[in-house]
């Protein structure tokens, strides 16, 4: 019964992002008339909210390593899955491009810190709260620095969007993909505890799962780029690669403080 719930619980989250989450940010995009790194950004972090249930979940319950290693895996897979997307639509060659440089650090930064925090055994001290959450502040100041002219161009289409229905449309789905994590966070423990799986192995399935939102928006992207005739041009690499460092960035200096936060905070609680 618990692999059923995590299957239908995951197939919920990709029909959610796919018919929902994006759908909403187009509205909201459009309406604003967004920039592609806005419209990016904003993807990778509402993607990272199935992270955020899983591993808040996870730390609540005592189980922070599988919820840590769901943060480590889901940024490495979410690596492999753009550079599919890349390939697969064959835009290797933007990548190269000087302007996509902090957003390819950022996001290669934001695969290397859980993994060098658990190497350590640093990975649970209560100092990475606030360390965390700066180096996300400091991700947002040199993206702003960087990109002023990025931020201010106009994603080259003529669609008008209904605010409020994309508002409106994306707080609901956000919303019944929080519901969603919760059940698949919880059936996935009830599996690996029945099947006795290592937590790294746990936060990998996690990881796998959780990382279909960002699947989705990344080929979502070059679809609709496609679509419109404008496969080739950079802003629908400049999406894709927000979509991703947000996602990552939001991940480590985000959820990955909160959960923690909420882990330690169970201790505490169990211990008096």
């Amino acid at each position: 019964m618990a692999a059923l719930i995590m299957i239908v619980s995951a197939a919920a989250i990709i029909l959610l992002v796919k018919y929902g989450l994006l759908r909403g940010i187009d509205h909201i995009a459009s309406a604003m008339n967004w920039s592609a790194k806005a419209r990016g950004q904003l993807t990778g972090y509402a993607t990272s909210v199935p992270e955020f249930v899983c591993l808040v979940a996870a730390g609540l319950a005592g189980v922070w390593e599988a919820g840590l290693w769901n943060i480590a895996s889901s940024n490495i897979i979410n690596v492999v899955l753009m550079l599919l997307a890349v390939g697969f639509y064959r835009q290797f060659g933007k990548l190269f491009n000087i302007r996509f440089l902090d957003e390819i650090i950022f996001a290669g930064l934001a695969v290397a810190v859980p993994i060098v925090l658990m190497r350590f055994g640093m990975d649970s001290q209560w100092y990475l709260i606030p360390i965390l959450l700066g180096f996300f502040v400091v991700y947002r100041f040199v993206d702003i620095r960087i990109n002023r002219g990025v931020h201010h161009e106009n994603v080259g289409t003529d669609a008008v969007g209904n605010l409020h229905l994309g508002i409106t449309i994306g707080v609901t789905t956000l919303i019944a993909i929080g519901v969603a994590g919760i059940f698949l966070g919880d059936a996935t423990k009830t599996v690996v505890e029945e099947l006795k799986v290592h937590p790294a192995i746990a936060g990998w399935i996690l990881g796998v799962v959780t990382s279909i939102p960002e699947m989705v928006s990344f080929f979502a992207v070059y679809a609709a780029s496609k679509r419109d005739g404008q496969l080739g041009q950079l802003n629908d690499t400049q999406e894709a690669l927000d979509n991703l460092t947000g996602s990552n960035m939001a991940n480590v200096g985000f959820v990955y403080p909160i959960g923690l936060l909420a882990y330690l905070l169970a201790l505490s609680f169990w211990a008096g």
